[in-house]
C-alpha cells in the first residue's frame, strides 16, 4: 500500500512540472513581443527627444544671428549627422525642422522630426 502512495505522489510532481514548463511556453512568445515593443517604443522616444532638442538649439543660433552654415552645424551636432536639417523663412521668423531617421528594425515609422520657430534678429556683427 505504501509504495502505491509514493508512485502516485511522484505522478502528481511530474504532472506539476510539466504543467509549469507548459505554462511558460505559452507566455514566453509574449513577453518577447512585449519587450521587443516597448523596447521600440524607447527608441522612438529618445530620437523624438534628440530632434526637439536639435531643433531647439538651431533655432537659439538663429535668433543669435549665426549663419545658416553654424545652424545647421548646432543642429546636426545634437541630432547626428545622418539627420536632416532644413531652414525656411517665414516672414520675420525662421523655421527649423529637424528629421531623423529611425532603423529598419522598428518596422512601424520610418522617421521622426520636430520644428522650432525663431525671430529673425539680423546677421550678427552688423551694426544695430
Amino acid at each position: 500500500m505504501e509504495r502505491g502512495r509514493s508512485r502516485q505522489r511522484l505522478t502528481d510532481q511530474e504532472q506539476d512540472s510539466g504543467t509549469a514548463t507548459a505554462e511558460f511556453a505559452v507566455v514566453m512568445p509574449a513577453i518577447v513581443v512585449l519587450v521587443v515593443l516597448l523596447t521600440g517604443a524607447a527608441a522612438v522616444g529618445f530620437s523624438q527627444l534628440r530632434a526637439f532638442d536639435a531643433a531647439r538649439s538651431a533655432a537659439r543660433e538663429i535668433a543669435r544671428g549665426e549663419p545658416q552654415a553654424a545652424v545647421v552645424a548646432e543642429a546636426r551636432k545634437h541630432a547626428g549627422t545622418s539627420s536632416t536639417v532644413s531652414v525656411r523663412a517665414d516672414g520675420g521668423y525662421s523655421v527649423v525642422t529637424v528629421t531623423i531617421s529611425l532603423p529598419a528594425a522598428i518596422f512601424f515609422l520610418d522617421t521622426v522630426d520636430a520644428s522650432a520657430t525663431a525671430r529673425y534678429e539680423g546677421d550678427r556683427g552688423e551694426p544695430s
